[in-house]
């Protein structure tokens, strides 16, 4: 077999041989006609499947990731919010029963009544303060459906606005508190700056759709991009109900998240490519508003804003310039909302002329590479073969064993490269069958991670909703101010306690007898005015967090 296939091959070559053009410049425009051919249908399909360019393909993915990490984290963002505004609804509810079984009133008593609204005001301040150094928002608010002046042509509520000033970072643990509604009252008692736009109520539509909004069950509602009156800034609010016992409606409170704490708050200097602008879009009745981490854009009713889908590719059109990115749909409060993730058009071209001519210089180089290729192999090959053909052809042997050394090699040489390109793909193989094993087991392992990482986010949900429990400031203040009566011996044991130690461990530590532990407890309990461990370690913990901002305030 092994002599026939030489008998072929040698025949072959002597008839090349005596054709005009030589065997040296056929074996060059085969390989060059054949490198042409799949290198042009490698970019046929390559142009087909839109992989020509690289460069947009990679800018579209990295678009894809990041807009992924930024949808998630702008959902975790509003609901941290929306929890906080849940806690201090419930807290204000419960101030204002207290404060009307107090006073003997009811809540429509508070209407044109100056005195109890101010006074209402001023003690309803703390929480209000409170909640906003809490929540990460540009103010906070309340708005009770109530006036001190009905008869007003103009519709007013009465409530608290408080906004931070001179925002210059997503921390607002320095900030100054500004007074933008509010009484006068309130505002002297409270030490406060007023606001340049300061009025005594708040005009507000709130109501005109405030039971229909949370009467599907919506714990929260988050309001479109709308401009705050007398002053530069747009915002959005973040709100949730008042109720009273009956369950109605009585006002609203909740967060100001400000353009500018939104733009403070998006952080992109960890993504790869610092041009990127994250954004945040509703669209209601036909027209778009939204928050951008750039303060160069912006969306308002005079401004021109248009937002189009192309082949997989976003298109936002602003005033003075056009933007490239991507877009996902995400829910907030039970509304949808867009989340937005884009780059200038004009730098985006600039990065896919750029991958373009990256392509046609690699393409240019591999074009002539191979060219070199081709004719340094037609020298060093083909005239050593076309010598020996010569030499087979002269001796007219055409049977028996071949005796031309380098013909036998060449084949022995190819025997011997199947056999090892044959035991390459062997291990090869292996070495695939090998990393598809690994690549399942590390599938497994991320499935039970992500499943175990979901079970607990579950779990942390079901702890928040269970755990919405308020403290109560008048109890709080009075454990504040009362540990300092407690014996060296009643705050070592209250030290311990914060430590995580057991009554019992604590006997043991100190040297007493349970008897004399739990006439301590007793004591520590009646001056703190406290019922319970469970109460001395929640206040204590908030104390602690207290001291840790006033440190840092310093």
């Amino acid at each position: 077999m092994k002599r026939i296939c030489l008998s072929r091959f040698s025949s072959l070559l002597k008839q090349l041989r005596t054709e005009t053009i030589s065997l040296r410049r056929r074996f060059i425009s085969y390989i060059i006609s054949a490198v042409a051919m799949v290198l042009s249908l490698v970019l046929l399909l390559l142009s087909i499947f839109g992989i020509l360019n690289p460069t947009k393909s990679q800018i579209l993915d990295e678009l894809d990731t990041q807009l992924s990490a930024y949808a998630d984290h702008i959902v975790k963002d509003y609901d941290k919010i929306a929890a906080y505004a849940i806690s201090f609804s419930e807290q204000m509810g419960s101030e204002i029963h207290d404060y009307l079984a107090q006073e003997n009133l009811t809540f429509k008593d508070l209407k044109d009544n100056t005195e109890a609204l101010t006074e209402l005001q001023v003690r309803l301040y703390s929480t209000v303060y409170l909640h906003m150094q809490l929540a990460p928002s540009s103010g906070a608010f309340y708005i009770l459906d109530t006036t001190v002046n009905s008869s007003s042509e103009t519709p007013f509520f009465n409530g608290i606005y408080l906004k931070y000033i001179n925002l210059s970072s997503e921390s607002t643990v320095n900030n100054k508190i500004a007074l933008y509604r509010g009484s006068y009252t309130t505002g002297k008692t409270a030490k406060l700056t007023f606001h340049s736009g300061w009025r005594n109520e708040i005009r507000t539509e709130f109501f005109e759709s405030c039971n229909a909004e949370f009467d599907d069950g919506r714990y929260y509602v988050l309001s479109p991009v709308m401009d705050i009156s007398e002053t530069w800034e747009q915002a959005r609010y973040l709100y949730v109900p008042i109720r009273d016992t009956r369950g109605t409606i009585i006002g609203v409170c909740g967060f100001e998240i400000s353009n500018l704490f939104f733009q403070l708050s998006q952080n992109v200097s960890e993504c790869t490519n610092s041009h990127l602008v994250f954004g945040l879009l509703d669209q209601q009745n036909g027209r778009y508003s939204g928050q951008f981490s750039s303060s160069r854009y912006r969306i308002s009713e005079d401004a021109l804003f248009q937002m189009s889908q192309s082949q997989g590719i976003t298109n936002f059109t602003f005033d003075s310039e056009s933007c490239i990115g991507a877009t996902r749909t995400i829910e907030l409060g039970g509304d949808a909302f867009t989340a937005t993730l884009m780059i200038p058009e004009v730098l985006y071209n600039d990065m896919v002329t750029r991958g373009q001519l990256r392509t046609i210089g690699i393409i240019a180089i591999v074009v002539l590479f191979t060219f070199g290729c081709c004719t340094i192999m037609s020298k060093k090959y083909v005239a050593p073969i076309l010598r020996k053909i010569d030499a087979v052809t002269s001796n007219g042997e055409a049977d028996g064993t071949l005796r031309i050394r380098e013909i036998d090699d060449l084949f022995t040489y190819l025997e011997e490269r199947d056999l090892q390109h044959d035991q390459q793909l062997k291990l090869l193989e292996e070495a695939r069958a090998k990393a598809e094993l690994e690549a399942e087991k590390t599938r497994l392992a991320y499935e039970k991670a992500l499943e175990e990482y979901e079970l607990a986010q579950k779990q942390i949900q079901q702890l928040s909703r269970e755990q919405k429990k308020d403290i109560v400031l008048e109890d709080y203040e009075f454990f504040v101010c009362n540990l300092a009566t407690l014996t060296p011996t009643e705050y070592r044991i209250y030290e311990l306690y914060l430590e995580g130690k057991t009554a019992a461990e604590i006997a043991g530590i100190i040297g007493i007898t349970d008897n004399t532990m739990k006439y301590h407890n007793k004591n520590i309990y009646s001056k703190l005015g406290i019922s319970s461990r469970k109460q001395l370690l929640r206040f204590a913990a908030l104390k602690q967090h207290q001291d840790r901002k006033e440190v840092v305030s310093k």
